[in-house]
């Protein structure tokens, strides 16, 4: 505790559960977001700008950075990887090097997309070996972040979901669809740790406040497919699951490779806190306990339509169900 913490990315699904999860036990907190500009209390940033990038870090001076802020969709990332990679790696980077010159320590959140997904099962331990750009681009990111300082921590997450402005997660994109009465196709050979996001805050605040650094995978406790998981939300939410249809990933249009099995051991974070990763089950039930006061905390938010760009809207439009690779 008595860090002062800024979070880059504030306004999306993980930032915004880390501004959250930091300000409500008391922590000075900034948010810089590059959507939102400077109202309501966020910063506007563009990471890729590296000469704002350090006049912001040496301005406000935080003891620790937080950086979700990616451009995580896979079929994007593919179909344009040096403008993706202007984000993801030389965005991240930027802040690496201005963390660095004020000596601050950096938490970098990565993605199982590391992995290609043949092995089914990987720990902290074992060498990436991506599949496509975005696995790439993380790769390349990850390596930058620690080599910039050891004391920095990246976290591997997958299928973050919770809460958020636009139906933009999966279980979002479950109960928008269903709750329409509307069919959704759902991979049925994926396979995966879905991690709910208010757990993901809590274990990140905890690994800071313990000073970890390096590697950790931060996910569910709970390996599952994608159909299952989305029949499980849809239950959840007392939706009708058989508007799901389970089909093969290569039957959702699109044509980058994803891993299988992109299955993260616990293993390291577990021995190293008291707070624990939930399973599918206790998410969605922490998430439907949640939804009163989100509701409430969501009136104080920007207008989302402000700041939701027409390529975010296609993708999560397409009722396919694709999953942002964090």
């Amino acid at each position: 505790m008595g860090d002062h913490v800024m979070i880059i990315g504030a306004t999306g699904l993980v930032g915004n559960a880390l501004l959250r999860a930091w300000k409500a036990r008391g922590d000075r907190v900034s948010a810089a977001t590059y959507h939102c500009h400077a109202s309501g209390g966020f910063l506007q940033l563009d990471m890729q700008d590296e000469t704002r990038v350090r006049a912001m870090l040496a301005e406000t001076r935080p003891s620790l950075v937080a950086v979700p802020a990616a451009n995580p969709y896979v079929d994007y990332c593919e179909l344009n990887p040096e403008e993706t990679r202007r984000v993801n790696v030389e965005g991240t980077l930027n802040v690496a090097r201005a963390c660095r010159e004020i000596g601050a320590r950096m938490i970098f959140f990565s993605s199982d997309y590391v992995f290609d997904g043949v092995k089914g099962i990987y720990t902290e331990e074992d060498a990436p070996s991506p599949l496509n750009e975005y696995g790439r681009q993380k790769v390349a990111a990850e390596a930058g972040v620690l080599a910039y300082d050891g004391r920095n921590l990246v976290l591997r997450a997958s299928g973050a979901y919770g809460w958020q402005w636009e139906p933009k997660n999966f279980v979002l994109q479950v109960k928008s669809r269903l709750s329409e009465g509307k069919t959704m196709r759902v991979a049925s050979d994926l396979r995966y740790n879905p991690t709910y996001v208010e757990n993901l805050a809590e274990i990140t605040v905890a690994l800071a406040d313990t000073g970890a650094e390096g590697i950790f995978h931060v996910v569910g406790a709970e390996e599952i497919g994608r159909h299952e998981f989305a029949v499980r939300a849809a239950r959840a939410f007392g939706l009708d699951a058989r508007l799901i249809e389970a089909v093969p990933a290569v039957r959702l249009g699109s044509t980058i490779p994803r891993p299988k099995a992109s299955i993260l051991r616990t293993d390291k974070v577990r021995a190293a806190l008291a707070v624990q990763p939930v399973g599918v089950d206790e998410g969605l039930r922490r998430m439907l306990a949640l939804e009163p006061a989100w509701r409430e905390y969501a009136l104080t938010l920007p207008d989302p339509a402000a700041k939701a760009s027409p390529l975010r809207r296609d993708i999560f439009d397409g009722g396919i169900a694709s999953r942002p690779g964090i």
